[in-house]
C-alpha cells in the first residue's frame, strides 16, 4: 500500500460489517481493523491513523472502555462511533469521551458511513 494513502483503524466484531466497510473504503483508505478493544488499543499505540471507527458493544473490552483510555492517554485521533446502540445517553456518553461523530447501525446504511469517513477525513472532521 502506498504511504500516501489515510490510514482507517475499523474497530468491529461483525465481520459482515467489516467486509463491507473494507470493500467500500480500500480504494482510498489503507485499512487496518480491530475485532476487540483491547486489539484496537494495541494497534493504536503502534499506529499513526487518520481515524477510527469505533463499534461499541464488543467482546473483551468494549468501545466506551476504549474511548476512556484515549481520553486519559490524551490521544487526539477522531472518532467516528457506529454501533448498534441507540439511546441519546449512549451517545452523549460516547460524545462526552471525544467521539466527533455516532451513527446507530440500523438507521445508516454503511455506503452512508463509508461517504461520512471520506467527507470527515477531508475536512479533517
Amino acid at each position: 500500500m502506498s504511504h500516501s494513502l489515510k490510514r482507517i483503524l475499523i474497530v468491529e466484531d461483525d465481520p459482515f460489517i467489516l467486509k463491507i466497510l473494507n470493500r467500500n473504503l480500500k480504494s482510498e483508505f489503507e485499512i487496518d481493523s480491530a475485532v476487540t478493544g483491547v486489539e484496537a488499543l494495541q494497534k493504536i499505540h503502534k499506529g499513526d491513523y487518520s481515524l477510527i471507527l469505533l463499534d461499541l458493544v464488543m467482546p473483551e473490552m468494549g468501545g466506551f472502555e476504549v474511548l476512556e483510555q484515549l481520553q486519559q492517554e490524551k490521544i487526539k485521533i477522531p472518532i467516528v462511533v457506529f454501533s448498534n446502540l441507540a439511546q441519546d445517553e449512549e451517545k452523549e456518553r460516547a460524545l462526552a469521551l471525544g467521539a466527533k461523530a455516532y451513527f446507530v447501525k440500523s438507521d445508516t446504511d454503511i455506503d452512508q458511513v463509508a461517504e461520512l469517513i471520506r467527507r470527515g477525513i477531508a475536512n479533517k472532521l
